[in-house]
C-alpha cells in the first residue's frame, strides 16, 4: 500500500510570510495610533515572545491581536483593535496567501509514490486558493478545520481525516511547522511527524515527548528526501 502523507498549510504548504509582514504594519499602526508608542523591534519581541510562550492557542490572528493588545495597551482595548484589524487580515489573506515556493515540485514528486491528504485550521476560503492554483488535484484528503468544524490539536480532526483515506496512522506522515498542534497530536495517534521550520512557529521548543518530531527540515523542498527515509 502506498504510504499517506498529510500536510498542514499555513506556513507549511502555503507561505504566510508576504501576510505576516503586511499584517505586522497594520496591526502595529493601529496599536500605535490606540497609544502604544513602540516600534517595529519591540512589537516583533512581544509578538515572538506570545508565540515562543503558547499564548495563542490554536494560532488564529484573533487571538495573536488579544495577547498583543493586552501585552501593550490599557485593559478594554482590544475589541476595538479587533474590529478595525478584521478587514485587513481578510484583504491580506485574500490578496498575500500563496503557496511556498518549490511546493508543486513537491506535490508532484510525491504523489509519484504516496497518496497525500490536508489536515489544517484554517477557514474554508482556503479551499478557494487550493482550487484556483489547481493544487486540490494532489490531496485525496482535505480535512479543513473551518469545514469540519474540529481543530488541531484535538485528536478527532486527525481520526476524520485517517478515516476518510481509509488509513492505519502507523501508516501515515504528518508534516506541519507547529509542535503543538501537528507534531504532538499526529505522534500520539502513532503517525510518524516531520516539522518544517520556515515558520513562525520554529521559536516553539518541544515541551514533552510527544513535541519531538521524528525528523525536522528546513524548508518545504527538503521533504521528499525524508519522506524517502521514512517510506524506504
Amino acid at each position: 500500500m502506498r504510504p499517506f502523507v498529510f500536510f498542514d498549510l499555513g506556513q507549511t504548504l502555503v507561505s504566510e510570510w508576504d501576510f505576516i509582514n503586511y499584517f505586522d504594519t497594520k496591526f502595529l499602526e493601529l496599536l500605535n495610533g490606540y497609544g502604544a508608542r513602540i516600534d517595529t523591534c519591540n512589537y516583533r519581541a512581544v509578538r515572538d515572545s506570545i508565540i515562543r510562550n503558547r499564548g495563542i492557542g490554536h494560532g488564529s490572528v484573533k487571538e495573536l491581536v488579544i495577547k498583543v493588545c493586552e501585552a501593550v495597551l490599557p485593559a478594554g482595548y482590544d475589541n476595538a483593535v479587533l474590529k478595525r484589524i478584521d478587514p485587513e487580515v481578510k484583504r491580506g489573506r485574500k490578496e498575500l496567501f500563496r503557496f511556498a515556493d518549490g511546493a508543486q515540485a513537491v506535490l508532484e514528486e510525491l504523489s509519484i509514490k504516496c497518496d497525500l491528504g490536508i489536515i489544517a485550521n484554517q477557514s474554508e476560503d482556503i479551499v478557494g486558493l487550493l482550487q484556483s492554483s489547481g493544487f486540490d488535484r494532489y490531496f485525496k484528503v482535505q480535512t479543513i478545520s473551518g469545514a469540519v468544524k474540529m481543530k488541531k490539536p484535538d485528536p478527532r480532526i486527525f481520526q476524520l481525516a485517517l478515516k476518510e483515506a481509509g488509513r492505519d496512522p502507523h501508516g501515515c506522515i504528518m508534516v506541519g511547522d507547529r509542535l503543538d498542534t501537528d507534531v504532538c497530536p499526529a505522534n500520539r495517534l502513532g503517525m510518524k511527524t516531520v516539522r518544517v521550520m520556515d515558520s513562525l512557529f520554529a521559536l516553539q521548543e518541544p515541551r514533552e515527548d510527544c513535541e519531538r518530531p521524528a525528523f525536522t527540515v528546513a524548508k518545504l523542498a527538503d521533504v521528499p528526501a525524508v519522506i524517502e527515509r521514512i517510506t524506504g
